[in-house]
């Protein structure tokens, strides 16, 4: 939850609830192990004289169920509210975001969230699809049918083993009896590669993890929630309140597993009949540098895109994940933006005009904070490569697209929010910049200064010696000695 809020790290002092509910569990001590584990974790709590900036106390029986409105994971609100306004926000950005959010949902403002009608409902992904909450959405819909307007309901287990202990419980038959269809483990409408997506303007109830942009197809709207929220829906055809049904005596699926998942004491390694299995490592390291070589300085124009978190499934969809190759990918660099759902060019697109289409653009400019946020996908990372962008401009970055930015080559320069308008500008009237790494300068084509840009000491020293963290410590191998 801390890390949820935007903490780095939280810790939570453990209880008799966490006790028993690890208790007996797979991976978890057993026997006088145990007790002596837990003795240990009695002793990790808060210093008698610790002070703290603010306390928070919540009665979590008051606090309504939240569903996402919009697309991204922070616009959510209660159930029992309304969708924003963009007046309703003061910082402009969150404006800016809600307004496109709304744009992009087919939703109005001060619509009821319990109004909102929802086509299909997805009960899964990695993080939703646990056996507990398998056993939620389970009771909610025991003895229940999904609407008429429902085109499809999907259970996707979280994992193997889970789908194997729910059946074990009878869980898939009342799914089934619901009207769900019952799926093997995967990602299904998670990332929406397969057939399992949202036809466009097709809206769903799910309890994936993203609820970005043509996440789960294109053109299509996700609500995030719950499980028990997402099977409410189903029954309801629309948004609705789990809590209702919680009162009509419906259980939250806590309930101890009929069976535990069982592992191996050890795992041998298999014995393989590759090539590579049968090469010796003669200790010499062939190449430690990284595909683009030294970074200096990069010169050229500067492509605008006027948005705020612009997510990894935008720079690059999922369909073209489907490679390990570099190369080949800047077809599909920012598609849903660049395309029209009917796949024709959308010429307002900034990297479907010219100049900004040719190889002469160099370096992206992102108005709004948080480039490159979302999945982990390095495709991203090389898709922007591909396409001849060398350096990414914004005010921040998402950690994950920021580290692996420096391992491919690009450079992730965090500017200023208040220095963006004259970069705009630059950008807008098509004049070139030089961005200049060892100064951690923005020059003019004149070679006058229009901004600085901070970046990490390491990761600027692997760009300037064009190797990755493995050929930067390689650098050191003097230093280095095998025990």
């Amino acid at each position: 939850m801390a890390i949820e809020a935007g903490a780095r790290a939280g810790l939570v002092a453990p209880d008799e609830i966490t006790f028993e509910y690890l208790e007996g569990r797979p991976l978890v001590p057993s026997g006088d192990s145990w007790e002596a584990a837990v003795a240990y974790w009695k002793t990790l709590k808060s210093d008698a004289d610790a002070t703290f900036d603010r306390q928070f106390k919540i009665d979590a029986a008051k606090v309504a169920p939240v569903v996402s409105w919009g697309t991204s994971p922070e616009q959510v609100a209660p159930i029992t509210s309304r969708v924003p306004s963009p007046d309703d926000f003061q910082d402009q950005i969150k404006a800016d975001n809600c307004r496109r959010a709304l744009e992009y949902m087919g939703l109005e403002p001060e619509t009821r969230m319990t109004d909102i009608v929802v086509d299909k409902i997805f009960i899964g992904s990695c993080t939703n699809s646990r056996l507990s909450d398998l056993r939620a959405a389970a009771d909610i819909l025991r003895g229940r049918k999904i609407a008429a307007n429902i085109k499809a309901a999907y259970v996707v287990p979280g994992s193997g083993i889970v789908k194997q202990q729910a059946e074990s419980e009878g869980l898939d038959r009342i799914f089934k009896e619901a009207g769900f269809e019952w799926r093997e483990a995967g990602c299904s409408m998670c990332v929406g590669l397969n057939e399992d997506q949202l036809e466009a303007y097709e809206r769903s109830a799910s309890t994936s993890n993203r609820n970005f942009e043509n996440r789960q197809g294109t053109a299509g709207r996700t609500h995030l929630m719950s499980p028990v929220m997402a099977a409410v829906a189903a029954i309801e055809g629309k948004l609705g309140d789990v809590r209702k049904y919680l009162a009509a005596g419906a259980g939250l699926g806590d309930e101890e597993p009929s069976i535990l998942p069982r592992y191996p004491e050890t795992i041998e390694p298999e014995e393989s009949s590759s090539s590579h299995a049968e090469k010796e490592d003669d200790g010499v390291v062939e190449d430690d540098t990284i595909a683009a070589g030294p970074f200096t300085s990069v010169k050229g124009l500067v492509a605008p895109l006027d948005r705020a978190n612009v997510d990894t499934d935008c720079i690059l969809p999922k369909q073209f994940c489907t490679t390990i190759l570099r190369r080949g990918l800047r077809d599909g660099l920012f598609y849903n933006l660049r395309c029209r759902p009917d796949g024709s060019l959308d010429q307002s697109f900034v990297l479907n005009r010219q100049p900004y289409n040719s190889n002469r653009s160099r370096v992206l400019l992102s108005t709004g904070p948080n480039f490159g946020c979302g999945s982990s996908r390095e495709h991203a990372v090389w898709a922007l490569l591909d396409f001849g962008i060398q350096v990414v401009l914004a005010s921040s970055f998402g950690d994950i697209f920021y580290g692996n930015s420096f391992k491919n080559g690009l450079l992730p320069a965090i500017v200023d929010q208040q220095d963006i308008p004259m970069l705009l500008a630059e950008a807008e009237a098509g004049r070139e910049i030089e961005v200049v790494l060892s100064t951690q300068q923005i020059l003019s084509a004149s070679g006058d200064e229009i901004a600085k840009f901070s970046v990490d000491k390491g990761p600027k020293e692997m760009l300037l010696a064009g190797v990755d963290e493995i050929g930067l410590s390689l650098r050191s191998s003097d230093d280095i000695s095998v025990v």
